[in-house]
């Protein structure tokens, strides 16, 4: 009797354990013998309810990408290398590309420059950029038009600059980047070619907060206008700054630079910059910065804006 009633239960414990391999083969037939948890997919209500949640908290459009992990460096979609806008409409960018493959962006930026013992400038600088992969772009700008002055020396210069990523940013290592740039005298009363190299480096030091190394070498050859007679052909200049994300569309940054001056004769110019970025709809930013000069060679007070968009 209790022989009869063991075996009774030995089989149905057996037939137990065969039904659930069999359903769990059939739910995943790459794992043997694994139960799936009911669990591992959340209902379909809590799903949305967190989907509309993260899109409430984002305003219903992309905000600049959090620190990732770094240790995949595989490339996961739109804006994929932390860029967080620090261009270089700011002294000092960061080494993060701006675009993607196919896409465009266009910056149109004004500034207002003012000491140095000259008139207040006003400047209108546009430029537009294509992404040729997702770690390159080219750009083409039309150097600074002097509102204004419409013959000015010089207005009608455009440039046209190549950058690259080299490397992503991880745990142990800066994100790394070079780009060139050449100007062309298309302009009134233009002459020569001139020829940069940058360096970039962006690490983040703490949670929101990254800071960059810039260094370019320039070969200056002519000049705009009347700079020729006592322009420096050779020229440099080296950078550090850091940014602080605020919010999930706002960042500041503040930038140091010390450069040659472009004339012979005259002290290293020397900068101090403060700014910041903050995204005002889908794919678009307002960006505004102050520079103040440190010394008498560098014009005394600066004030830029630039709006961008890109598809």
């Amino acid at each position: 009797m209790h022989g009869k009633l063991l075996a009774r239960i030995i089989a149905g414990i057996a037939l137990a354990l065969v039904f659930t391999g069999t359903r769990a083969k059939a739910q995943n037939p790459s794992e043997k013998n694994q139960l799936i948890s009911p669990f591992a997919t959340p209902p379909l209500s809590l799903s949305l309810a967190t989907t509309f949640e993260s899109d409430l908290l984002s305003g219903g459009f992309k905000s600049f990408p959090g620190q990732q992990n770094n240790t995949d460096n595989s490339n996961d979609g739109a804006k994929s290398h932390d860029y967080r806008e620090i261009s270089d409409f700011f002294n000092v960018r960061e080494a993060n590309v701006n675009t993607v493959a196919g896409e465009w962006e266009l910056e149109l930026e004004d500034e207002w420059v003012t000491g140095n013992g000259g008139d207040d400038d006003f400047d209108f600088t546009p430029n537009l950029k294509f992404g040729l992969n997702d770690d390159m772009f080219i750009e083409v700008e039309v150097l600074p038009l002097r509102i204004g002055d419409g013959s000015d020396q010089g207005n009608g210069d455009f440039a046209v600059q190549l950058f690259d990523q080299f490397s992503r940013e991880t745990e142990r290592y800066p994100a790394v980047a070079a780009w060139i740039e050449g100007r062309f005298p298309t302009g009134e009363g233009s002459s020569g070619v001139d020829g940069e190299l940058h360096l970039n480096l962006t690490k983040t030091l703490v949670p929101d907060v990254r800071g960059h190394l810039e260094g370019f070498a320039k070969t200056a050859n002519g000049g705009r206008g009347d700079e020729d007679n006592n322009r420096r052909a050779f020229q440099w200049g080296a950078g550090i700054g850091v940014d602080y994300r605020m919010d999930a569309r706002t960042i500041c940054t503040v930038n140091y630079v010390n450069r040659s001056n472009e004339e012979y004769g005259a002290s290293n110019q020397q900068v101090i910059e403060v700014g910041g970025v903050r995204q005002i709809a889908e794919d678009q930013h307002i960006k505004v910065a102050v520079d103040v000069g440190l010394n008498e060679d560098t014009p005394d007070f600066g004030a830029k804006i630039l709006w961008s968009i890109e598809w």
